[in-house]
Formats: C-alpha cells, structure tokens, sequence
C-alpha cells in the first residue's frame, strides 16, 4: 500500500495549501476540503453519471443506490459497512485508537441529515449539525473542483501502481477509496488540534452531502469566469 500511503500523504498536502493563509490552516476547512472531495469521488466511482459531462445543474441534489453503496454499502450500522465504502475505510483506520465507535455519527442519521437538508443551504454550501465554532468557511463545491486535478493524477498513479504489480488490490480500488484514505488521515494528524469526533462528524456529514450533490464541470467553471453575471 505504498503507493496510496504516497498518494494519500500528496492529497493531504494539497488540500492544507488550498486552505492556508497568513494565520495558518484552520483544521475545520481543511477537512472539509477533504470531505468535499471524498463526497465527489463517490459520484465520480458510483458511475451514475459523467460529472464533467452532463445535463445537470451543479449544486443540485441527486441521489442513487450506488451512491449509498459506496458510502457504506447502504448499511445502517457502521459494523456492517464494507471496507471499501467510505464509511467502512474512515471506520477501519479511526477505530478505536482515534474514536470510539459509539462516537462515530450513526449512518442512518447521515443520510437523514442530507434529505432533510436539501436547498436550506447557500449554494455550493452543505447543511452541518457540529457547533458553529467548528462549521467550515469554504465553500465544499468550490474545494472538490479546485482538488479535482490532484486528484485525477494521484488516482491514475495508483491505477498504473496496481496494474504494474502493486500491492494495490483492482478489487478494491475506487476515487472514493484514495480520497477516504486522505480524510482518515487528516482526521488523525489533527485530533490534537480539534476533537476527532467533531472533526469526524463534521467531515462525514459533508461528504455525504457532497456524494449527493452535482459537481461544478470544467466547462462551466470556464463559462462563468467569462460571463460573471
């Protein structure tokens, strides 16, 4: 696994510039920022649709059963999730030595939260339960599409590590899995700074969020930045 390990650490890297200013990184961004992409590479693994190529409104709310499948597996109970799910690779890598299990926010509620929430955030924005202390600052649509290019080239590294004999498994290779990788680390590397079981619910909540809510496609970003209005 020294190829994700690598991978993950690129990704993490990335994410911390994206979000670092004059005064530092503020933790809560930066796992949004993870969180975001993580949510976007489930649409991008689930397959429903060509997210740079599609009739959709970015910012808009979908739904699939793979979507659910690869968050976890469509299980409501963490223990249950598959370890290729999102839910299942944060729990694997955070239980117990970061959170305990009974801290983990449960499944069902995730996706309550997102189905209760649609619309009552501003666009580009998802709706979060954590304190408002701790709420993000970015905006997750706009962190997924500034990640999408790390992103892309960190996974076809990866897919080009297994296929030349890695110890990558194809089984259980996805966007999702590269990204929940990087999101379980970033938990990790800043639970001294921030409480691991806000910083896990925070970025659960997001990325489920983001797993069902259409991205912003290159040609549109280029549209916009030549007609603003």
């Amino acid at each position: 696994m020294r190829e994700l390990a690598a991978a993950d650490a690129m990704l993490r890297d990335a994410a911390l510039r994206l979000v670092q200013d004059e005064h530092g990184v503020r933790v809560e961004d930066y796992l949004a920022t993870l969180a975001a992409a993580t949510g976007e590479a489930v649409i991008v693994s689930s397959g429903l649709f060509d997210i740079e190529h599609n009739d959709l409104t970015p910012g808009s709310a979908v739904f699939g059963d793979e979507l659910n499948r690869l968050l976890s597996g469509d299980e409501a109970d963490l223990a249950s999730a598959p370890a290729t799910s999102v839910t299942g690779l944060l729990r694997d890598r955070l239980v117990p030595d970061v959170v305990a299990a009974a801290d983990v926010a449960p499944i069902g509620d995730l996706y309550r939260q997102v189905a209760a929430t649609v619309g009552e955030a501003p666009w580009g924005d998802v709706a979060v339960t954590v304190a408002p202390d701790h709420r993000h600052r970015v905006l997750p649509l706009q962190m997924a599409f500034a990640l999408r290019d790390t992103v892309e080239s960190l996974q076809a590294h990866c897919e080009e590590a297994f296929r030349s004999g890695s110890e990558i498994q194809p089984t259980a290779w996805g966007r999702h899995v590269l990204c929940a990788h990087a999101l379980a680390s970033a938990v990790a590397q800043t639970a001294e700074a921030l409480d691991p079981r806000v910083g896990l619910t925070l970025a659960l909540q997001i990325t489920f969020a983001m797993a069902k809510t259409v991205p912003m496609a290159r040609t549109t970003f280029e549209e916009l930045q030549q007609h603003p209005g």
